[in-house]
């Protein structure tokens, strides 16, 4: 292998977010090598009541929210991803959880989406992963903004 190979294969290989590895794609390993940081429960309780989500899921769609102090939203998803590919809205609400994750539900018209995810930062961006511990475990790519 030539020189120009071998360095364009080591780049390629040591930093996949730079080539277009989508956040579908990440591990919580991933994220901790970025230098991920886990927001603290005090950090998330200042992020998180009135913040405007926007989650992108795995299978592509996009859903926006507005978390209201009392812990409701309504929810809004573009529709990518599904199978009819129609957009869609349903009732939501989220709480932070005793073991420091934030938690969501939404009703949707035809499922029910639940969850709970530990929060990380990196740079300015933010993701939720279901572990702290398993590097393996898929994280999640969110945007909070007041």
């Amino acid at each position: 292998m030539n020189k120009l190979a071998a360095a364009l294969l080591a780049l390629v290989v040591a930093t996949p977010l730079a080539f277009g590895q989508t956040s579908a794609d990440l591990k919580l390993g991933d994220i901790k090598a970025q230098g991920a940081k886990q927001l603290t429960v005090e950090e998330m309780r200042e992020l998180l009541p009135g913040a405007k989500v926007k989650r992108m899921t795995k299978t592509g769609s996009t859903h926006f929210w507005e978390n209201s102090a009392d812990g409701t939203f309504v929810a809004s998803s573009d529709g990518r991803g599904s199978t009819k590919q129609v957009p869609g809205r349903g009732k939501g609400s989220w709480h932070l959880a005793d073991n420091g994750t934030y938690c969501v539900i939404i009703e949707w018209s035809v499922a029910t989406d639940q969850w709970c995810r530990y929060l990380f930062k990196v740079g300015d961006k933010y993701y939720g992963a279901g572990s702290v511990s398993n590097d393996a475990a898929n994280v999640f790519e969110y945007e909070f903004s007041k």
